[in-house]
């Protein structure tokens, strides 16, 4: 029983650390935001891309990272599965994105003024009329140089198509200027 009781306790200590991903070597991160015992969560911080919220033929509506002129940062949180592959249907994950210029100076952005980083929330899975891209309209964004080329973006968001699990980000990253 006590090695049970370990094991658990072992297991509960690590899911707390969230796995950081760098897309590049341009870029770098080290995060401090909260990731849910249940999951884990990377942030990547995305060169040369943009940032699109579409529709299908169905309205459903859906992400596309395509290649263009600006920095995305992706913020994704995946919930473990408990079955272990046995059941298809048994994932889930948001995913929370931000476009920026790739000449970032600190921004204070709040409400509708979230558009013009082109805020994003995807709830995917398998959770029929419940699942999507969403504009992030309400909300709370900061991104604050620290030093030269750093910066920490602080981020406290609500949308309201979709239950949601992440609505806070606090992550710090490394921003080299291209050359």
């Amino acid at each position: 029983m006590k090695t049970l009781i370990m094991i658990v306790m072992s297991s509960i200590i690590l899911a707390c650390n969230a796995n950081k991903n760098v897309s590049n070597d341009k870029t770098s991160n080290h995060g401090t935001s909260l990731c849910p015992v249940d999951g884990t969560c990377t942030f990547e911080v995305l060169r040369d891309k943009n940032f699109n919220m579409k529709a299908d033929k169905f309205g459903n509506p859906y992400s596309e990272l395509v290649d263009g002129d600006n920095i995305v940062l992706k913020f994704e949180y995946k919930r473990n599965t408990s079955s272990e592959g046995s059941v298809q249907d048994d994932y889930y994950s948001e995913v929370v994105y931000l476009e920026i210029d790739d000449n970032l100076a600190s921004v204070e952005l709040e409400g509708d003024e979230l558009s013009s980083v082109n805020a994003g929330f995807a709830r995917l899975c398998y959770c029929k009329g419940q699942t999507g891209t969403y504009p992030i309209k309400s909300g709370k964004l900061k991104i604050i140089e620290l030093e030269s080329n750093s910066y920490n973006v602080i981020f406290d968001f609500s949308v309201s198509e979709v239950p949601q699990i992440i609505n806070s980000i606090n992550e710090s990253f490394e921003l080299k200027k291209s050359d």
